[in-house]
């Protein structure tokens, strides 16, 4: 499959599964979790069984897109190892220091929001020096996993053929196993929570090595397939309770929840409608980027809304969602016109 491709389906899951990370840190005051310190005072189960879905197919999920892409790339494109660890590089942990160092650590410390891996009214030295270390980072966390995922699967670039896919298998669910057991306490660079997924990327490689067996699949048993792979998923925290591969197990019938509904949506008429709107194509093209502006703005709309409206649960999440998601369009908008000042200086 050595063609110019797009596949318009992994594109729209990489973009609502970037959405729902933003609706869902709307809602993680509501679940107790213990990454998200700053919580309102009760728990909801409503909030609880969507959370379930979400940790278990979300960023599982971006993944999975990385991972189809990526071998959609090395498939056309026919880079060195040292070259696509330095795009790695680029996309990844630069933008992780830029935003760290321009965004988290100035409005954290400012605000004094409380964060699973920042000391307690920590100082603005402080917060540089754990968000440097990779251990203060709230949501930016995902780009330093990503980027152990992906230059671990560079590393192994040719094995990564169709016939060679039990083998990259094995070393796949080998490093998830060897970093669940060895590197559990680790604080670092987010290292710790790269187990799970190094299968997720795998299984994105391999859809892709099949992905026209997978087209031919019929719509109506796509769907039906969605809704059993989402009855596995919301068992998530129960199987991670009883050991860690279960939960595994659960974050992969998250993905496929997910793959197996927009493969299924692909063939709507409407839904390629949808994508021709501008407000959708300015969110897949910089998904991205309001991904990584989201955080701050969630706790603090949620400081406000709370003494409101919190009691509300949905209202609440909801309302958080849909000014974060404004205030983000704006945020951006302004940063891509800072951009293009910038590039037209340089130019002159």
């Amino acid at each position: 499959m050595n063609e110019c491709r797009r596949f318009d389906y992994i594109s729209d899951m990489k973009t609502v599964a970037l959405l729902g990370v933003v609706f869902g840190h709307c809602l993680l005051f509501y679940v107790g979790n213990p990454f998200f310190p700053e919580t309102a005072g009760f728990i909801s189960k409503g909030a609880m069984l969507i959370i379930t879905f979400f940790d278990a197919s979300l960023i599982s999920g971006f993944v999975f897109c990385s991972g189809f892409l990526f071998a959609n790339s090395i498939s056309r494109k026919n880079r060195t190892v040292l070259q696509n660890l330095a795009n790695r590089i680029k996309r990844l942990l630069i933008p992780y220091y830029l935003y760290g160092a321009l965004w988290v650590v100035p409005l954290y410390t400012f605000f004094n929001i409380k964060c699973f891996g920042r000391p307690e009214n920590a100082n603005y030295l402080t917060g540089y020096k754990y968000m440097l270390l990779g251990c203060f980072s709230d949501h930016l966390w995902f780009l330093w996993m990503l980027f152990w995922v992906a230059s671990a699967f560079i590393l192994m670039k040719p094995l990564l053929t169709k016939k060679l896919l039990p083998l990259t298998f094995v070393i796949s669910v080998g490093l998830a196993f060897i970093v669940q057991i060895f590197l559990t306490d680790f604080p670092y660079f987010k290292l710790s929570q790269t187990a799970p997924y190094f299968i997720c990327y795998f299984i994105g490689i391999c859809a892709f090595h099949f992905i026209e067996r997978i087209e031919k699949i019929p719509t109506l048993l796509l769907f039906i397939l969605t809704a059993i792979f989402f009855i596995g998923s919301m068992f998530y925290y129960k199987a991670d309770g009883v050991h860690f591969a279960l939960g595994w197990l659960c974050k992969l019938c998250g993905i496929l929840t997910s793959f197996c509904f927009f493969t299924a949506l692909e063939r709507f008429e409407a839904v390629r409608k949808i994508r021709t709107a501008k407000l959708w194509r300015y969110t897949e093209e910089h998904s991205m980027q309001l991904f990584l502006f989201n955080c701050p703005f969630v706790y603090l709309y949620f400081r406000v809304l709370y003494p409101l409206i919190g009691q509300y649960t949905f209202l609440c999440a909801i309302a958080n969602f849909i000014i974060t998601m404004l205030t983000l369009y704006v945020t951006v908008w302004i940063q891509d016109k800072i951009k293009e000042l910038v590039r037209k200086n340089a130019k002159k």
